[in-house]
Formats: C-alpha cells, sequence, structure tokens
C-alpha cells in the first residue's frame, strides 16, 4: 500500500519534470504551448490517480471484474450526476481545438467576468482579474468569450462638445492629439511591413448629434497591440482634457432650458 503510494507520487512529480522539459522547448505560439501543458498535465493526474486505485484494489485482491461488468448498470446511474462533469470536459476540449483561447490570454467571459486566463482544464477554466481576484468557472458555463489577444484592436474613444463650439477648432484640436499620440506612443501602434502604421491615430468623425441632449460627438481612433489597449484609452482621454484645456474648448454637459418671463435661460448642471 505505502509503496503505491509512494510510487504514485513519484510518477505526479515525474510527470510535471518531464511535461515542462518538452514545453521548455518549445517555439511560436507560448501562450498556446502553455494552454497544451496544462491540459496535458491535468489529464495525466486523472489517469496517475485510477491506475493507482486500481492497482490498490488489486493489492487487497478485490476482485475488479464484476465491477467492470456492472459498469453499465452503475455508468447509467452515475451518468445523470455526472452529466455537468461531462458536458464541462466536453466543452473544454472544444475551447482547445477550436483555439478560443489561450493560457495568458485576456478574455472576457459572458459579459461578466474579464481578466487573464492563468489555466485552461478539463473541468475548468481559471480567471484572475486585475484587481486579483481569481475566478473558477466551469467549462460548460463559458458562453461567450471575448478575446482581446487576437490579432489587432481598434482603441475608440469619443468626446462631446457643445452645440455652441467651433467645429474646425475642435477638428484641429483632435487632430493636434492625434500627432501627439503618435509620437509618443509610435511603439505601441500596430505596423505594417514597409513600417508604415496599420491604422495611425486619426480623427473617425462625427459620430452623433445631440447625444443624451448634450451637444456633438467627435470619435478618434488608432489601431494598437492588444497589451496596450487600454492604456491607450486612457492616454487618448488625457491628451485630449490637457489640449481642450489649452484651447479653451468646453467639454459637453447636460443642460435644461427654462422659459420664464423674459425668454428662455438655461439651467446648467441639470438633467
Amino acid at each position: 500500500m505505502g509503496i503505491i503510494l509512494f510510487i504514485t507520487y513519484l510518477l505526479l512529480k515525474l510527470r510535471v519534470a518531464l511535461v515542462n522539459k518538452i514545453f521548455d522547448r518549445a517555439t511560436g505560439d507560448l501562450n498556446k504551448a502553455n494552454t497544451l501543458k496544462t491540459l496535458l498535465l491535468s489529464g495525466t493526474r486523472y489517469v496517475i490517480y485510477i491506475v493507482a486505485v486500481l492497482t490498490m484494489l488489486a493489492v487487497f485482491e478485490i476482485n475488479i471484474t464484476p465491477m467492470l461488468a456492472s459498469a453499465g448498470i452503475v455508468g447509467l446511474a452515475v451518468g445523470f450526476g455526472a452529466q455537468n462533469l461531462v458536458k464541462d470536459i466536453i466543452t473544454g476540449f472544444f475551447i482547445m481545438f477550436e483555439d478560443q483561447f489561450h493560457v495568458g490570454d485576456f478574455i472576457e467571459v459572458n459579459d461578466q467576468v474579464a481578466g487573464t486566463v492563468e489555466e485552461l482544464g478539463l473541468r475548468l477554466t481559471t480567471i484572475r482579474e486585475w484587481s486579483g481576484k481569481k475566478f473558477y468557472i466551469a467549462n460548460s458555463e463559458i458562453k461567450t468569450v471575448r478575446n482581446y489577444n487576437r490579432g489587432h484592436l481598434r482603441t475608440v474613444v469619443s468626446v462631446a462638445v457643445p452645440f455652441e463650439e467651433n467645429l474646425q477648432r475642435v477638428f484641429g484640436t483632435l487632430e493636434r492629439v492625434c500627432r501627439h499620440i503618435t509620437g509618443e506612443h509610435a511603439d505601441k501602434l500596430i505596423k505594417q511591413e514597409n513600417g508604415s502604421f496599420v491604422e495611425p491615430p486619426q480623427i473617425y468623425g462625427i459620430t452623433d448629434i445631440n447625444k443624451d441632449e448634450r451637444g456633438v460627438v467627435f470619435t478618434v481612433i488608432a489601431v494598437v497591440e492588444p497589451a496596450y489597449y487600454w492604456f491607450l484609452e486612457r492616454e487618448f482621454r488625457r491628451v485630449i482634457l490637457e489640449y481642450f484645456q489649452d484651447a479653451g474648448i468646453a467639454l459637453a454637459y447636460p443642460q435644461i432650458n427654462i422659459k420664464t418671463a423674459r425668454g428662455f435661460e438655461p439651467a446648467v448642471g441639470s438633467s
């Protein structure tokens, strides 16, 4: 009994060392390699446990033949209670082979949990949020996935100005903002083989009018490396605010007009 447990312990440790040695030599997509490694470690762990249990039964001279013969009946009974487990495992394989996400990818699951994939197992996927919270999600519960690590991402930032602002002045200021982002953060933008940007920071245009009865909405965009998606969004907003303040351009905010005996008067700050 003790020998079996000792051998089982050694096999569990040996499998980790062997798998790590194999994947340490892997080239290409490291995220995919890490996903395959965690999946292989998860699968081999279950196999070793099952073999160890069967071996211990044999040592105690417990005849497992009748158990195997009745596996169909037992499987039918257990099957009703193990439906979710089977669904988790099947879904895990589909996630892996359909290449939906890898270990290390930043994803959003079911529009509820967003974070970095730390492990993709046969039954569970573990995700760590930016705040540090770790979520264990059954694979069968994963319905929709938004992956932020596939190809390029487009940063989209909108800003609203009052109707009274000079549109040409707003356009000119936003062009300066785009030139600033291009100059300061060129390393975070995706480039083509010839060195030109796929889509440099630029003004997309006026994307809405009378947004929430506030004013005119301008949108700026840029194609960026996935790792800098949120950083460039924050940087766009910071630079826009600084340049607007320097140019004396006001940001839109909710207003209503109140009719008095003298006519219409604006009531600032109401909605």
